[in-house]
């Protein structure tokens, strides 16, 4: 009973000291992260592999009494070759998840168009072809494309350091053509016909045109990341070239040829900066 009564009056003695002692243990910090603002600039660089598309021409008929368009023909095969292109852009995070920006491209190509002459069914005495002889127009230009889009992308589940990501934009392409030459080739015509070979003047305007991208980036640091994809863009169809000086002396105007639009397959890289 003495042990027990003894015990107790230790525990007491020593409580306020424990107590005091359980004050100063320190607490454990809580590290926050740093307010991350949202906003991002980008660069990116690319390469356009050869687009494919087909269009529209007017034959105008310059002859005295019946002058005007006597027809519409198709224009068989007209391509954008590869080129380069290069690009700039902000925009803004709102989740881990969910980010949209506004970018602006560019890219110059070299223009390549085939169609063939409007011939009659069965001959063509003015170029002395017999059946099923042809000739076509070759003809070849440039052409400057600017797109400008409000782009929305949603970023998966990371693997690490490495994001991927799907994304689409829509806004508006400028495409504007050079001169182009033209010249026809009639191997089969007679000796006595003279091959057409003009200048007609490149046409601009502005277009519908949307995108489909997918790729993945790579975190470089904190705030820089390295961004790897593909651009699927489509771009509406659209003028392209003025009638040439024969025909305008004859009152012709506005665009004789007008392209179908373009479906551009791009891969792309570039750098994405995020500010705190």
């Amino acid at each position: 009973m003495l042990r027990l009564a003894l015990g107790l009056l230790a525990s007491a003695a020593l409580y306020p000291t424990l107590a005091q002692a359980a004050d100063y243990i320190p607490a454990i910090p809580v590290v926050e992260e740093a307010p991350y603002s949202g906003w991002y600039i980008r660069g990116d660089v690319g390469y356009n592999f050869e687009s494919k598309t087909e269009g529209k021409w007017a034959f105008y008929n310059i002859f005295p009494g019946v002058e005007g368009i006597d027809d519409h023909y198709r224009y068989d095969d007209l391509r954008l070759s590869d080129a380069a292109t290069f690009g700039v852009g902000a925009g803004y995070r709102f989740t881990d998840t969910f980010r949209v920006d506004a970018t602006v491209d560019y890219f110059r190509s070299d223009v390549n168009g085939k169609t063939k002459c409007p011939l009659m069914i069965i001959t063509d005495p003015a170029h002395g072809l017999g059946p099923f002889e042809e000739c076509n127009y070759n003809d070849t230009s440039k052409a400057d494309v600017w797109t400008i889009m409000a782009n929305a992308y949603v970023d998966l589940p990371s693997f690490g350091v490495v994001t991927p990501y799907l994304g689409a934009g829509v806004g508006t392409a400028y495409v504007k053509y050079g001169d182009v030459k033209s010249q026809e080739v009639c191997p089969p015509c007679s000796p006595s016909y003279t091959p057409y070979s003009g200048t007609h003047e490149g046409l601009d305007d502005w277009r519908f045109a949307s995108a489909l991208m997918a790729g993945a980036s790579v975190d470089l640091t904190s705030q820089l990341a390295l961004d790897i994809g593909y651009r699927f863009t489509k771009v509406w169809s659209g003028d392209a070239w003025e009638f040439d000086s024969a025909d305008k002396a004859y009152g012709a105007t506005g665009a004789q040829t007008r392209d179908d639009g373009f479906d551009i397959h791009t891969v792309r890289a570039g750098l994405r900066y995020s500010f705190f």
